[in-house]
């Protein structure tokens, strides 16, 4: 076989492998429209929605931390026994009602001592007035009778027990407060977050013992980048996500910290939240702050069904009820989702009855 032969055998057969697999990938068959061959579902109950175009905000987050506004840690002025712990964790008290009872058996024995050193004094401040009028008197009506040394000594004496029981009653009072420090009342209405002492424990100045937290004083605090944070005003009301809760909040700008963190670049903003009785200290939130516009697409909540992982709605056709695939995004307060992807202004949605 020449080299003309071999090569016209090699053409034929290339030429027969390349109508094969054309056929096989269907080139010699009519191509059918994607939207000819899409199911045209049954009639079903609901109304038409016609997606809305909002032009609104583009919102940048700034993540942050749910704080308590009001919160204080308790601990013992006096170095003492604990005797009694009344609160546990999750209790509410109000302003002024007993948390602990310290044991009070040595402040009111020094109480007791220092009364009796004032009784004492009181005496000698009698003895030393009655010896200062006799000497007055002796001094007034029979001057040679006394020496002028003498009436100046009973009247030292006079000063110096009037001075002693001044001194002793101020000992009173400090042994009073001391006394008064074994009872520790609530300085705040609110909740008990932690217990850190039980009965028998000595209880130090300075070391906690209780830590309380008013919840229906709750902030937002986050930090925002600095491009953000110049345009932010105390007063100026933001949203706030709480994801834990699903919800979205209002809230009031209460303090902006006058000072940038210099390795994020960013300020400290504190956000004033509403009473809310499911939020907690601790909780992680998001600040939404309004940066440019932009147009967005909306349809009712209800009209997005979920199967698996996939999200689909029921849109109108010019052959009737489809299924069309999309993509939602933030879901608002309104009961409204964002569109990403899969429909277009005029299409409209069924609305399940």
């Amino acid at each position: 076989m020449n080299k003309l032969t071999r090569f016209g055998a090699i053409l034929a057969a290339m030429t027969v492998l390349g109508l094969v697999l054309a056929y096989l990938a269907g080139f010699f068959h009519p191509k059918i429209d994607p939207d000819a061959v899409t199911a045209v579902l049954p009639a079903p109950d609901g109304r038409m929605v016609m997606v809305e175009a909002v032009r609104e905000p583009v919102f940048e987050e700034s993540a942050g931390t749910v704080q308590a506004k009001d919160e204080t840690v308790i601990s013992a002025r006096v170095t003492a026994t604990i005797a009694k712990v009344i609160v546990r964790a999750g209790d509410e008290v109000t302003l002024g009602d007993p948390l602990i009872e310290l044991d009070a058996r040595e402040s009111t024995s020094r109480l007791a001592q220092r009364q009796q050193v004032v009784s004492a004094a009181q005496a000698r401040l009698a003895r030393a007035r009655s010896d200062h009028d006799r000497m007055q008197n002796i001094f007034n009506t029979t001057p040679e009778a006394v020496s002028r040394a003498d009436v100046d000594a009973a009247v030292a004496a006079l000063r110096a027990a009037e001075a002693e029981i001044r001194r002793a009653r101020r000992a009173v009072e400090e042994a009073q407060t001391t006394s008064s420090y074994a009872n520790i009342d609530a300085p705040i209405s609110g909740t008990v977050i932690d217990r850190y002492a039980d009965p028998g424990d000595t209880a130090t100045p300075g070391t906690p013992l209780l830590r309380l937290y008013n919840p229906r004083l709750l902030r937002l605090e986050a930090n925002v980048r600095e491009t953000l944070a110049t345009k932010l005003v105390t007063g100026m009301e933001l949203l706030v996500r709480i994801d834990a809760l699903g919800q979205d909040l209002l809230g009031t700008v209460e303090e902006i910290v006058p000072s940038a963190d210099p390795g994020s670049r960013s300020f400290l903003v504190k956000v004033t939240l509403p009473e809310n009785e499911s939020m907690y200290p601790g909780m992680f939130g998001r600040l939404r702050i309004p940066s440019t516009e932009a147009e967005r697409y909306y349809v009712p909540a209800a009209a997005v069904s979920r199967m698996g992982q996939l999200e689909f709605v029921i849109a109108n056709s010019e052959r009737g009820p489809v299924r069309r695939y999309v993509r939602s995004g933030y879901r608002g307060r309104d009961n409204r989702v964002e569109i990403l992807s899969g429909l277009e202004p005029g299409d409209q949605v069924l609305v399940p009855d």
